[in-house]
C-alpha cells in the first residue's frame, strides 16, 4: 500500500491524462462553460484547476444554486444565501465576467446590493447580463444607476420588471447587440439613445410603460418587437422607421398599435411586418400616406403608392364587419406585391351588408402578390358572408398557393354538428387547378403550426 501511495503522490498516474494534459486555456473554456456549482467543484480536482479556475471568465446563473422552489420561508432564507454567494463570488473573482443572470431579487432589501454589483460587473467587462425583479416595485420599477448604461463591454442585457432613468446625453451601451425589455418603465429619450447605438441589432419590448414614440434611425437594427398593456397604460403614439437599412422584422403587437400613427420610410430588407391594425389613424409606406381626416370619414391614400417589394410576411387585423376596413385593407395589401405569407386576424364578425363581396375584391386589384402568396392563416374564421368571400378570393386567385389554415371558435368547431361540412360547401377550393390543403383548427391563440407570427396570432 506504501508503494502504491508513493506512486500517486509522484503523479506518474496522471501522465496519461488526457484531460489534465490540455492547456491552460482550454481548461479555462471548460470550467467557464459549467454551471457555477459544477464549476466549483470541478475546480477541486487540483490545485492547478482551482488556480485557473479563479481567473477564468465566468459564466454565473444564480438559478444553478436553487434548492427548491416554493415560497416558503425557508425558501427566503435560501435567497438570501444565493444573493450573498453570488455576490461573494463576483466581488472576489480575478478573472472576467463574461455573463450573469439574477433572478433572486426578489425583496427589496435585496436591492440595495445591486448597485455594487453592477459596478463590479462593468469594471470586470460584462458582455451579458439578465437582471429578474419582483412586483414590490410594479408601478415604477427598480431604479438602474445611471453610470451602468455608460458600459463599454456590454453585448446582450435583459432586463425584467424596473424602471430606467431619463437620459439626455449619456452614451448608451456602445457595443450592445441586444435589448430585451420585459415591464420595464422608460420613457421616449432613453429609446431614442438606445437605437442611436451603432450596434443595436435587436430590441424587444414587452409590455413597457412611460414611452409613446419610437423613432428609428439605426443602421444595423435588424429586429424591432413592440408589445404593449394598452388597456392600463396607454397605446404608443407613433412608430417611425426613418432609415433601417438592415431591419428583417417589425413585429407590433395589435395593443401597441391600435390607434397609432404608424410610418416606414426607410427600410429595404424588411422582410416579416405585423400587425397593421386597419382601424389606425394613419399609416406612412414610403411617400405613399393612408389616413382619416376625421373619426367618421373614410381612410385615404394620399400621395404615390409606395411598394415594399421585400415584404415577404404579413400580418394585418381587420374587422370584417366594416366595410370601409376591408376596403382599406384591399388597398394596403397592393403594397406588398411579393408576399408569401399572409396572416389576417378576423374581429367583429358580424354579416356586412348584401353585396357581393367577392366581387368587390376583384374589383379592388390588380394584386400582384397572388402570384407568389404561399400560405394564408385566417384568425377568428366564421360562416359569415364577408369572411367566406375573402377566403374564396383567395383560393380562387392564389396561383401557388399551397396552404390555408382557418383557426375557428371552439363552439363552431366542437360543438356545431355538420359546421365544418358546410364551411366545406362554400369554399370553392374544388375549382383550382393546383392543389391546396386546408385545415381547420381549434383558436387557442397562437398555434405552434405558425411560430414564426406566435406574437402576432397571441
Amino acid at each position: 500500500m506504501k508503494g502504491s501511495g508513493d506512486h500517486l503522490s509522484s503523479g506518474s498516474s496522471l501522465v496519461d491524462d488526457p484531460i489534465n494534459s490540455l492547456s491552460d486555456c482550454l481548461i479555462q473554456s471548460i470550467l467557464s462553460l459549467l454551471p457555477l456549482k459544477d464549476a466549483a467543484r470541478a475546480s477541486l480536482v487540483s490545485t492547478r484547476w482551482h488556480t485557473l479556475w479563479t481567473s477564468a471568465p465566468l459564466c454565473i446563473d444564480d438559478s444553478s444554486l436553487h434548492l427548491q422552489p416554493s415560497v416558503s420561508s425557508a425558501s427566503r432564507s435560501e435567497n438570501v444565501w444565493c444573493r450573498q454567494a453570488v455576490f461573494d463570488i463576483i466581488s472576489k473573482h480575478q478573472g472576467p465576467i463574461r455573463s450573469c443572470r439574477f433572478t433572486r431579487f426578489d425583496h427589496p432589501l435585496f436591492h440595495v446590493t445591486v448597485d455594487s454589483l453592477l459596478k463590479i460587473l462593468v469594471d470586470k467587462h460584462i458582455q451579458e447580463l439578465s437582471l429578474s425583479f419582483s412586483n414590490w416595485h410594479a408601478k415604477t420599477g427598480f431604479l438602474l444607476p445611471d453610470s451602468f448604461f455608460s458600459c463599454k463591454t456590454l453585448l446582450k442585457l435583459n432586463l425584467y420588471i424596473c424602471g430606467l432613468p431619463k437620459i439626455v446625453s449619456m452614451p448608451i451601451f456602445p457595443k450592445i447587440k441586444e435589448v430585451v425589455l420585459t415591464s420595464v418603465s422608460l420613457d421616449d429619450s432613453f429609446i431614442t439613445h438606445l437605437l442611436s447605438s451603432p450596434s443595436l441589432e435587436k430590441l424587444h419590448l414587452y409590455k413597457c410603460t412611460g414611452y409613446q414614440l419610437i423613432v428609428v434611425s439605426s443602421p444595423n437594427l435588424m429586429e424591432l418587437v413592440v408589445t404593449d398593456q394598452a388597456r392600463l397604460f396607454g397605446h404608443v403614439k407613433e412608430v417611425a422607421i426613418e432609415s433601417a437599412p438592415n431591419l428583417k422584422n417589425l413585429v407590433l403587437s395589435e395593443t401597441a398599435t391600435m390607434g397609432t400613427f404608424v410610418s416606414i420610410k426607410h427600410a429595404p430588407k424588411l422582410a416579416l411586418l405585423g400587425f397593421i391594425c386597419l382601424d389606425l389613424v394613419k399609416l406612412q409606406i414610403g411617400g405613399g400616406i393612408f389616413k382619416r381626416e376625421s373619426r367618421s370619414s373614410d381612410i385615404v391614400l394620399c400621395g404615390p403608392r409606395t411598394l415594399l417589394p421585400s415584404v415577404k410576411s404579413l400580418a394585418v387585423r381587420v374587422n370584417f364587419s366594416d366595410e370601409k376596413q376591408i376596403l382599406l385593407m384591399s388597398s394596403i395589401l397592393q403594397c406588398f406585391p411579393f408576399l408569401e405569407t399572409l396572416d389576417v386576424k378576423l374581429v367583429n364578425r358580424m354579416t356586412v351588408n348584401e353585396t357581393n363581396m367577392e366581387a368587390l375584391w376583384v374589383e379592388g386589384g390588380p394584386f400582384s402578390f397572388l402570384n407568389f402568396l404561399k400560405q394564408v392563416t385566417l384568425k377568428g374564421f366564421s360562416e359569415h358572408r364577408a369572411v367566406v368571400a375573402f377566403a374564396n378570393f383567395l383560393i380562387l386567385n392564389a396561383l401557388v398557393l399551397k396552404e390555408i389554415a382557418l383557426l375557428c371558435s371552439t363552439v363552431d368547431l366542437c360543438y356545431k354538428k355538420n359546421w365544418v361540412e358546410e364551411r366545406c360547401c362554400e369554399l370553392r377550393y374544388k375549382e383550382r387547378s393546383s392543389h391546396l390543403k386546408i385545415e381547420f383548427l381549434e383558436d387557442w391563440g397562437s398555434h405552434p403550426k405558425f411560430a414564426s407570427w406566435n406574437l402576432v396570432l397571441d
